[in-house]
């Protein structure tokens, strides 16, 4: 029998995807070229403050946050995405990840995790950020 690997990397980026995905329908709400220009002229405190007030709507204060950086991806014939750094801090669990956000759709990708009291079993902390994930949100 072929032993089976399971990728914690991509099962937490889903779980952390479908935990966000009010957040990130929420931004799409936002005028784009308003928050495009807001990230190419570096006023990131106005990105931070429309950011912020999406993420109040669905998780509990001081658990998710903008992480002051973000980027735009702007070509002719191609529909266009914007990057936000953000962070997750919760029972001990700590993700900074990028959220991407096009007009039909977003992502995440989990740049670094933490789990304070880390066990050897990957699947273990995979639940603890889904529970944690699950305790942070508001509805």
């Amino acid at each position: 029998m072929i032993p089976i690997r399971i990728d914690h990397s991509q099962v937490r980026e889903k779980i952390l995807g479908d935990s966000i995905r009010c957040v990130a329908t929420d931004l799409r709400l936002i005028d784009l070229p308003d928050l495009v220009s807001y990230l190419k002229t570096g006023q990131i405190a106005s990105v931070s403050s429309l950011v912020q007030s999406s993420i109040e709507l669905s998780f509990k204060p001081e658990t998710l946050s903008f992480g002051h950086a973000g980027d735009v991806f702007l070509e002719w014939g191609v529909l266009p995405r914007v990057f936000l750094d953000m962070e997750f801090h919760h029972q001990s669990v700590h993700v900074y990840f990028r959220l991407m956000l096009e007009a039909e759709e977003a992502g995440v990708e989990i740049t670094y995790i933490k789990f304070e009291g880390e066990t050897n079993a990957p699947g273990h902390n995979t639940v603890r950020l889904h529970d944690a994930l699950g305790e942070a949100r508001l509805n």
